[in-house]
């Protein structure tokens, strides 16, 4: 099929700037934490908060800190494999295997010796909160009907029961970078008569897709902890959390076209023609948070204890630079020179700032020791969804280049999907450590993460939501429950101690290229077939540590 290339519609494409937009599933991703830490802390499934004394544990209550009477250091490194999906390592250019700092803090235990206050205890920890690292890779999933990404992009040319004209900038200004490219590159075709200007959009279809996200990054978090002990009975602490987001992803989708008559694209040398779409997100940006935690022993002479903390929600300052290419198997003709070209591609590069608000969270915890030899922890934690929110700026006046999270317009209508999409996280940490010998412990614990989202939830590009005017992609990831076994060992000298843990991560995910609806009712249904998938995850780690 030949296609005629208009020179002034490439200029939406070529140079233009917007925002690359803020979803639900960026909430989600800077929501959730990776069971990280120190290697006991980890070896007992995070399960630590009211037993105390370890300094990865003022991450889930800051009173932990308060049951020191003596200083503590830690450095943990781990070794890192993570979810490939059976695919090679090599790509997009992503090494599933890598190293990495994953905790380095120290506790710092001031005995008072008042009789009332026993220790005042300053401590910092940093921590590797969440790594990004994964990769998702489908290879040749059959599309059924002919569906094809540029139905949707079909969709995204129509708004109010108007079609636009994407000839025109203020009708441009409409849609999402995605449908522009697909525009210019004769993707979509507008069917146009005298009275009526642009009445339909045609599109092509296809039979199978690639697909591959390669993820890498992290967010890392530093706690500022100060706690107290009383009468060694109860234990206060708070935490403010400083946190360093970068992050980065790379996006393949290639469609196997089909001409209009329902066969195959293929070259003079019978090769398959495709359309191609490629995507590149970086993604930077600093948060803050402040927790509040209590420890108490209820019976003075038992070593069982109860804790409580409250993590306010994480204020984060967002910018996102992304670069969307997209090339196209339709040979074109432009009007002016008659030059022809076999192959069309085009491409936009797009920035955005934003604000984003994670949900509250409150802990419940309990511990107890059995004796010198054995030591018990479990953890409960809830996530209310209803107080995530975001925020765009109006990329123009103060608030731009205002970066107090307060800054710019809450976004309404994604708070509506956030409403209906993102459920309450549920968190369930449990623990043992026993001594086997004089200085060597085991210990074994198990993690679990309820899913952050409903089944059904949809990247919603038909919202009202100007931050979807220029998003990127079409491609989303519903992430199922976690599970998290874990195990380790640990030897404890006079000052000096080592720990070593094992964790197996498992997680099941649904994952959606694109979406599009047959009932015509866009942004609520997805007739795509999710692809299911299980994202596993293997780390091993060790800490060197030292108290005085």
């Amino acid at each position: 099929m030949k296609k005629i290339f208009c020179s002034a519609a490439l200029l939406a494409a070529f140079g233009y700037t917007g925002a690359s937009a803020q979803d639900i599933y960026k909430v989600e991703q800077l929501s959730g934490s990776d069971l990280n830490g120190d290697a006991r802390y980890v070896g007992m499934g995070g399960a630590m908060g009211a037993l105390g004394a370890n300094i990865s544990a003022m991450g889930n209550n800051p009173a932990a800190t308060g049951l020191y009477r003596r200083s503590d250091m830690s450095i943990t490194g781990s070794l890192l494999t993570a979810p490939g999906n059976g695919k090679d390592a090599s790509f997009l250019g992503t090494n599933l295997t890598k190293t990495s700092l994953d905790q380095m803090g120290f506790v710092y235990a001031l005995n008072i010796g008042n009789r009332s206050l026993k220790f005042v205890n300053i401590g910092f920890n940093y921590k590797k909160s969440r790594n990004f690292k994964n990769l998702i890779a489908l290879d040749n999933i059959p599309l059924a009907q002919g569906a094809s990404q540029t139905w949707q992009m079909r969709d995204l040319a129509a708004v109010n029961n108007r079609w636009l004209d994407l000839e025109s900038e203020k009708d441009q200004a409409l849609t999402t970078p995605l449908t522009l490219l697909g525009y210019n590159t004769f993707l979509i075709d507008p069917v146009r008569n005298a009275a009526n200007g642009v009445t339909d959009y045609k599109t092509t279809a296809a039979e199978a897709y690639h697909y591959g996200r390669a993820q890498w990054g992290s967010t890392q978090q530093f706690d500022f902890n100060l706690s107290f002990n009383f009468s060694n009975q109860f234990y206060f602490g708070a935490n403010l959390g400083v946190y360093n987001l970068e992050g980065s992803s790379a996006m393949q989708y290639e469609e196997a076209s089909l001409r209009e008559d329902g066969t195959p694209f293929l070259a003079q040398n019978g090769q398959r023609k495709t359309y191609i779409l490629n995507l590149i997100e970086d993604m930077s940006g600093t948060g803050v948070d402040a927790q509040f935690g209590f420890i108490v022993r209820p019976i003075a002479d038992s070593p069982f204890r109860l804790g409580l903390s409250v993590s306010t929600p994480t204020f984060y300052a967002v910018n996102t630079s992304s670069r969307l290419l997209v090339s196209s198997p339709y040979d074109n003709t432009n009007t002016e020179t008659q030059e022809y070209k076999e192959y069309t591609e085009a491409d936009s590069r797009i920035n955005n700032d934003y604000r984003l608000r994670t949900p509250w969270k409150v802990n419940f915890s309990l511990g107890t020791t059995f004796g010198s030899n054995i030591a018990f922890g479990a953890e409960y934690e809830i996530s209310d969804h209803t107080s995530a929110q975001l925020r765009y700026l109006s990329n123009s006046g103060y608030d731009y280049y205002d970066f107090d999270w307060g800054a710019g317009t809450k976004d309404k209508a994604l708070q509506n999907e956030l409403d209906q999409y993102l459920r309450d996280t549920h968190t369930l940490r449990v623990g043992l450590e026993a001594r086997v010998a004089p200085e060597l412990y085991v210990r074994g614990g198990y993690n679990f993460v309820s899913a952050p989202l409903r089944k059904e939830a949809i990247l919603n590009l038909f919202t009202d939501s100007p931050s979807y005017a220029y998003s990127t992609g079409t491609d989303y990831v519903n992430l199922g429950d976690t599970h998290r076994l874990t195990c380790g060992l640990g030897y404890r000298g006079k000052n000096f101690y080592t720990d070593l843990a094992y964790q197996y991560q498992t997680q099941g995910a649904d994952v959606y290229p694109f979406s599009y609806t047959k009932s015509g009712v866009v942004g609520r249904d997805n007739d795509l077939n999710g692809q299911h998938i299980n994202l596993d995850r293997h780390q091993v780690l060790l800490t060197l540590g030292y108290r005085f």
